[in-house]
């Protein structure tokens, strides 16, 4: 290395570090910092799945409905439940309040849903009701279960980081909404031995409820602030709804159980002034 090259080695050196020291300044500067502080408002969609109430089916209990009907010699089908799978989109407004110290962000939310989740199903089975002296009738029954939910909301806290102008959060508090079930059944004759008034109406059935549940939610999710005042944000919330009420008909009950929800929601939202 030459003596000249020894001698401007340091002022470069130098120099690169004032320029990699002036490239950083700048990068933060341009870099945006978010505060997270303020009102919010928005919309979101998503989608719900979950698991609702079961129905037990017994159409062995049937053949009590029938006078004089040998039990010995009465067949039916065996037991058998219904459970009820529930799915479907949703979508409504949120609004919530945020406090921003550092990176750790606090706040509040509410939201609103119109729903669509909801499910259906239906069994069938055989009945063969037998007379002292003869027989009756053979029927085949249908049970047919529905839940649904027409509408929800919830009511959370949220704690979260933030960085730059990202945020990740979890959340949890108050769930609640309004749920319809119902429970029907019908029969058809298949045979003409002994008519008997009245009979295959007898056998069916209608039962139905519906109500506001009360339950929590929890979950988590992330927001990104894409422009001054506007953020997208990605969120999952499992709700607990709590149990709906118990329906049952002649040869089906549907017993009160918990309904459990999980969903998916993307959402958008404009900041106000704090």
């Amino acid at each position: 290395m030459t003596r000249l090259a020894r001698g401007l080695l340091p002022v470069l050196l130098a120099l690169g570090c004032g320029v990699v020291s002036a490239t950083a300044a700048t990068a933060d500067e341009i870099a945006p910092v978010v505060s997270w502080t303020g009102f919010y408002a928005g919309v979101h969609a998503g989608y719900g799945t979950g698991d609702g109430n079961a129905a037990s089916v017994d159409p062995g209990a049937l053949l009590a409905l029938f006078p004089g009907v040998n039990n010995l010699t009465s067949t039916a089908s065996t037991p058998f439940t219904l459970g009820v799978g529930q799915s479907g989109g949703l979508g409504g407004l949120q609004a919530g309040y945020n406090w921003q110290a550092g990176h750790l962000v606090a706040g509040v939310e509410a939201d609103v849903s119109v729903s669509g989740i909801g499910g259906r199903a239906s069994g069938s089975y055989t009945l063969r009701p037998v007379f002292l002296v003869g027989d009756f009738d053979n029927y085949t029954g249908t049970v047919t279960v529905t839940q649904d939910i027409d509408y929800l909301g919830t009511l959370r806290g949220r704690l979260g980081y933030a960085s730059t102008n990202w945020l990740l959060y979890a959340t949890g508090g108050l769930a609640w909404a309004h749920v319809k079930a119902s429970l029907d059944s019908s029969h058809a004759r298949l045979t003409n031995n002994l008519l008997i008034a009245g009979f295959p109406g007898a056998l069916d059935g209608h039962a139905s409820a519906s109500g506001i549940n009360l339950g929590y939610a929890v979950g988590g999710g992330g927001e990104w602030s894409f422009a001054p005042r506007w953020s997208l944000k990605a969120e999952y919330l499992y709700l607990n709804l709590g149990r709906q009420l118990s329906l049952s008909i002649p040869g089906t009950s549907l017993p009160a159980s918990d309904i459990e929800l999980h969903t998916f929601r993307i959402g958008l939202n404009r900041q106000f002034a704090p």
